[in-house]
């Protein structure tokens, strides 16, 4: 599969911003019930894992160009091209978020600030980075699903990922533990159940398109969506059965495996929802 570089750099770079934001929000949650050495002790690890995540994507981004410095080529672009916008704000992105990293890691140092500037340009990212598909001529990604695809992938695996790491990290009290879990997990129900709302419409508009005598674009997305459709809902129904697992591991005392099993579920899920819709190209 040729686009195996685009599903590897679009779910890692999603991942990162994800985490990021949660990072943020747990920073403003606590900045007055929290000293600064424990929010350190507690962020260092997910910002360092956000970091590395985003370089990685970035870098697998370069692969799909053919040769690595085409990238610099797009960038010529930026007043016509999606592209060229989305090549710039992940730059950003990891520049601002590497930045945070570095305070962190050598200087002791959680900034805020840097924190909060990574995930607006990271959040403005992902909306480029739907822009480039939803303006491509495939009939199945011109449609606001793919920005509700991306950003939900970016929710769901960031706060998959910061429930993972701060429920095992060793040293965190219960009560916090449960309320960060909860509040995590409410983000996850809440934006599952509004992406699968949205698969109504999202219906609606394949079959009319497929039915449209006016239509200008290629049919083939659309034969290809009905030759993937099983893994289609097979994605959601693992995406539903980890969000599940995931609430029952909150309600469970302390339930790692439960929780690792539900966590797991969740990036299966969104890892095959990726492949199902780059495969409709």
């Amino acid at each position: 599969m040729e686009e195996w570089p685009l599903i590897v750099f679009t779910l890692l770079v999603q991942a990162s911003v994800g985490l990021t934001v949660a990072m943020s929000l747990f920073l403003l949650s606590g900045r007055g019930t929290l000293p600064v050495h424990e929010r350190r002790r507690y962020l260092l690890m997910p910002l360092l894992i956000a970091t590395i995540a985003a370089a990685f994507g970035l870098t697998a981004s370069t692969l799909h160009l053919g040769y690595p410095l085409n990238a610099f080529n797009a960038l010529r672009h930026v007043a016509s091209s999606w592209l060229s916008r989305e090549i710039i704000f992940a730059s950003l992105y990891l520049a601002a978020l590497g930045l945070a990293a570095l305070l962190a890691l050598f200087f002791r140092k959680l900034s805020l600030v840097l924190l909060l500037a990574a995930c607006i340009l990271g959040l403005v990212d992902v909306f480029c980075m739907g822009a480039i598909y939803v303006h491509s001529s495939v009939a199945t990604w011109m449609h606001f699903n793919t920005w509700v695809m991306f950003y939900g992938a970016t929710l769901s695996i960031g706060a998959t990922a910061a429930l993972l790491a701060f429920t095992v990290r060793a040293g965190v009290n219960e009560t916090s533990r449960r309320k960060v879990a909860a509040c995590v997990v409410a983000v996850l129900i809440v934006t599952t159940l509004l992406r699968l709302l949205e698969q109504t419409v999202y219906f609606s508009y394949l079959a009319k398109a497929g039915l449209s005598e006016a239509i200008t674009f290629p049919h083939q997305p659309l034969e290809a969506f009905e030759a993937l459709r099983g893994w289609y809902l097979a994605g959601w129904i693992v995406l539903a059965a980890g969000v599940t697992m995931q609430s029952l591991s909150v309600r469970v005392r302390r339930n790692k495996t439960l929780l690792t099993a539900g966590c797991c579920a969740v990036f299966i899920a969104e890892i095959l929802l990726r492949v199902v819709f780059f495969s409709l190209s």
